[in-house]
Order: C-alpha cells, then sequence, then structure tokens
C-alpha cells in the first residue's frame, strides 16, 4: 500500500471517529497534509522541539485540527506532534473571583488575556525547549465545570524531531494601540465596562505578561473566521458537541453546559480581541487559512 493510500486510509477513519464531514476532508487533503509536511521539515532541521502557534477564534477548528496532526505526524511523518492548550492555563474559578473582585467582575469569565496561569505557561514551554527537561507537566481544565481540576497531563519528551502546536484563541496576537481603547466595541463593553478598566487591564497583559509567551513561537498559523458572527454559530455547536462527549463518558444525560443564550453572552467577552486578530494576524502568521462559514478553507496565505 503507497504511503498516500495510508495517509487517505488514516483520515478517513479518524473522520468517522470523531464525527466529522467532508469539508474536513477537503481542508486536509488541499492544505492540512501540506502544512504536516512543512512542520515536519521544521522539525528535522531543528536541534530542539519546534513551538508552533496556532490561533483560531472559539470553534474555528483548531483543536481538531491539532488533534488531527498529532496522530497523523508520529504515524506517517515519523516526527512527534504533542499539543499545549491555552485554555488548560486558565486560572481556578477561586483566582479568577478574586482578580473580580479587586480589578473588574467581567474578570471572573475565563478566556481573556490576564485570565491564565502566565508562569506556568512559560515553564510547560520552557520545559519543550531545555534539552534537560524529560517531561513536561500540562494542567487539566474542565470547561464545564469552569475550573482547574487537580488531574495533569505530563508528557515525554523523546529524542525524535518534534513539533509542539501551542493552540488558543488569543494566541500570536499583539496588544492594540491605546485609541482602540477609547470607545466600546460593542454593546456588551458599553453596558458592562464603559469605563474601559477591563479592556485596559486585558491589553496591559496583553502587552507584558503574553509577549514573553509569544516569544517562544517559533511559528504561527491562524484559522480566520469570515467575520466574528460565525464564531458564535461554532461556539453554539463546539457547545453541543462537548457535552455530547461528556455525556458518552460519563453515560449520564445529567451532563449540562451553557444554553444558547448562556454561549451568546459569553462569546461577547471575546469580541474585542478577535476582530483585533482579523484584522492584524494575517500579516504576522506564516499560514493563514480564511475560513468561510461552514469552515470550508477558502484560500491559503503564506508568509514562508
Amino acid at each position: 500500500m503507497s504511503c498516500d493510500s495510508l495517509d487517505q486510509q488514516f483520515l478517513e477513519t479518524f473522520i468517522q471517529q470523531e464525527g466529522l464531514n467532508d469539508i474536513f476532508r477537503r481542508n486536509v487533503t488541499e492544505y492540512f497534509n501540506a502544512y504536516a509536511h512543512r512542520l515536519a521539515q521544521l522539525a528535522e532541521a531543528s536541534s530542539r522541539p519546534i513551538i508552533v502557534g496556532l490561533n483560531g477564534a472559539q470553534g474555528s477548528g483548531k483543536s481538531t485540527l491539532s488533534q488531527y496532526l498529532s496522530q497523523m505526524m508520529p504515524m506517517h511523518l515519523g516526527v512527534d506532534c504533542h499539543i499545549l492548550s491555552i485554555d488548560d492555563f486558565y486560572l481556578s474559578k477561586a483566582k479568577r473571583k478574586r482578580l473580580a473582585a479587586s480589578v473588574h467582575p467581567l474578570l471572573a469569565i475565563r478566556g481573556v488575556p490576564g485570565t491564565h496561569d502566565v508562569p506556568r505557561l512559560l515553564d510547560a514551554l520552557a520545559g519543550f525547549i531545555e534539552p534537560a527537561v524529560q517531561s513536561v507537566t500540562v494542567p487539566i481544565f474542565d470547561k464545564l465545570k469552569d475550573d482547574r481540576t487537580r488531574r495533569v497531563h505530563k508528557i515525554q519528551k523523546s529524542a525524535k524531531p518534534t513539533i509542539v502546536l501551542f493552540e488558543g484563541w488569543c494566541v500570536g496576537i499583539p496588544a492594540q494601540r491605546q485609541p482602540a481603547l477609547s470607545v466600546p466595541a460593542s454593546s456588551f463593553e458599553f453596558s458592562n465596562d464603559n469605563n474601559g478598566v477591563w479592556r485596559s487591564y486585558v491589553n496591559e497583559r496583553l502587552g507584558t505578561d503574553y509577549v514573553d509567551v509569544f516569544k517562544l513561537l517559533d511559528r504561527l498559523s491562524m484559522l480566520k473566521p469570515p467575520c466574528f458572527e460565525a464564531v458564535y454559530d461554532w461556539r453554539v455547536d463546539q457547545e453541543i458537541r462537548l457535552v455530547a462527549r461528556r455525556r458518552r463518558e460519563s453515560r449520564s444525560e445529567s451532563i449540562r453546559g451553557m444554553s444558547v443564550k448562556e454561549v451568546g453572552e459569553f462569546v461577547e467577552n471575546f469580541r474585542r480581541l478577535t476582530c483585533h486578530a482579523l484584522e492584524v494576524l494575517p500579516g504576522i502568521a506564516n499560514e493563514t487559512w480564511e475560513l468561510q462559514a461552514d469552515r470550508l478553507v477558502l484560500e491559503e496565505r503564506l508568509q514562508l
């Protein structure tokens, strides 16, 4: 059986296991397999693991793409591929409540810069780069419980060429310039942050703490939504899939997630920086995949 046949067989198995459709198949065949080969070449030419930032709005498919690459690359390209999600580094609910009390109530809601454990994230990324470190310990965040768990995930390093996919909705986004903060970006901000305390704090963190994180990226790729409105539909779909998976795993129908209304309110926390990313990241990222509303890639922009 040829390599191409093996690749296609693996893809079909992955699609079936994950409940995906022909859109993912087309994206992989036309763009993402070639992306995997580019990353493999970078890893093979490097004396240390390559850290690749993968930016994408909520529900854009970055986690699915990461899972595909993490399974396909070791099997077919001989390259280790590990996933590091910024979501697992959210502060605990208790710490976010304290932040909300001291700075702004909106900081109780996970998601924006300032609600992550940046020192621990830096330690994890540095652990991949440091040759003396044999394994990297990563926390695990439970989105349905909205809190960090006591469990951790240990990633064992090897001597093989290695790619670390660092994925997250705000990965690689630079801070906004001060004039952009002067007026609310939406009715949500007008009602909840009319004086600008929340957005200024978030932007300050993005321009300081997170700069140290993003400096460690060797490459940045972006799954670009057609507009912010598409993100709402994607996030609703993501919540439905998350709840369904957890019900299957626990064999319990009592598992509940956010309602459609709650999802709508939740994604408003991400509007400002998601729209900022749509404007600036295509000029920064090495790969930008322009998605349409059904997540089909319409165009690939490369800055190699």
